[in-house]
């Protein structure tokens, strides 16, 4: 016999205050499960486990939630069921409420110690000398292109790629006041004035625009004083105590940030992965079309590729590129062993599961 179908708010209230009960065991028993699984596991994090089960979930979702949704709650489940293995450090570049802020969030929950840098640089330092166990740098912009402070590091870094995030940029007008016309000067970043500059042109041009290093500093220099306002993001808003006076200021509504995970640890292949790679090429003609055209020999996909000046030499360039496929793939290992007679420098920079957008 079904259940009989709740026929007023009280009734509904007392079936949430029934799930939430049982929700609440079945999180309890969950808990109790991880923490018995550390005993078989390797590494505290373990991504393609935690997008495996959210591919898992993905798939049994009836909605109403939709899985994104799906995503933010178990992100934080997951993450609290880590922490009771061993709390995650994440070293990333602050202050607080940075977008690699909140990559850090979106990726691991709130349930990690998360370790605020000055730069980009030293987050890698971090991770290096195993102050924090991972990091989180921005690569990749879908309007803005490379991040070259990050490509330039990886040059030379020990350590490797471990994951991905694509974190949706939205830009907000932050501030004390109540309007924009209160306010006389923003801060922002200089990429974020590059986002929102069809928007300052048109709403903001009698205002004064003070450039940042961060969106986590134009928040709180907003936050210090009257007539002040900051392009950043809505979590900016809540840590610093300031309104949301301009709704969605970027120029693009499909921009996107990519963020990679860095790490110690070589993670293994999941049968959905991506692999990094940088190379260097003797200038001799054709040198780069042959080192390329060893991944469309061996079927291999490349989803992106970049190059940038090396620092070795005048008219010298790194290129990086991402292809599908994980390290210990026959036709990528086919692919990299026939580049090595094309390249004078080849870096595997780490194969990871590759994140659904």
């Amino acid at each position: 016999m079904p259940a009989k179908k709740p026929s007023s708010k009280e009734e509904i209230r007392d079936a949430i205050d029934r799930i939430d009960a049982q929700m609440i065991k079945l999180l309890a028993r969950r808990a109790a499960l991880a923490q018995q699984v550390i005993q078989y596991k390797k590494v505290y994090y373990d991504p393609a486990r935690e997008n495996q089960i959210l591919d898992r979930l993905y798939g049994l979702n009836p909605g109403p939630l939709k899985n994104d949704s799906v995503k933010v709650i178990w992100r934080e489940i997951m993450g609290a069921c880590r922490d009771l293995q061993r709390p995650l450090t994440i070293a990333y570049m602050g202050p607080q409420a940075t977008f690699s802020h909140a990559a850090v969030k979106q990726k691991f929950g709130g349930s990690v110690q998360e370790m605020a840098c000055f730069d980009i640089p030293t987050v890698f330092d971090e991770v290096e000398k195993e102050a924090a166990d991972f990091g989180v740098v921005p690569f990749e912009n879908s309007t803005e292109g490379v991040i070259n402070y990050t490509l330039d590091r990886f040059a030379s870094t020990p350590l490797t790629i471990c994951g991905e995030v694509f974190l949706d940029v939205k830009l907000f007008v932050l501030s004390l006041e109540s309007d924009l016309k209160s306010v006389k000067r923003i801060y922002a970043h200089p990429k974020t004035i590059e986002q929102a500059s069809a928007w300052l042109r048109e709403k903001a041009a009698d205002k004064e625009i003070i450039q940042v290093t961060s969106t986590g500093i134009a928040a709180q220099r907003a936050a210090e004083g009257r007539k002040s306002a900051a392009i950043a993001s809505r979590l900016a808003a809540g840590l610093y105590g300031l309104k949301i006076i301009e709704q969605r200021v970027e120029g693009s509504r499909d921009n996107k940030t990519r963020f990679l995970v860095i790490g110690r640890e070589r993670m293994p292949r999941t049968g959905k992965d991506k692999t990094s790679i940088l190379f260097s090429v003797r200038h001799e003609p054709g040198t780069l079309y042959r080192s390329l055209r060893a991944f469309e020999k061996h079927g291999i996909n490349l989803t992106m590729m970049q190059a940038r000046p090396s620092r070795s030499g005048q008219w010298e360039y790194i290129f990086f590129v991402d292809a599908q496929g994980h390290q210990d793939d026959a036709n990528l290992q086919k692919s990299l062993n026939e580049m090595k007679k094309e390249t004078i420098l080849l870096k595997l920079m780490g194969s990871y599961p590759e994140e659904t957008r």
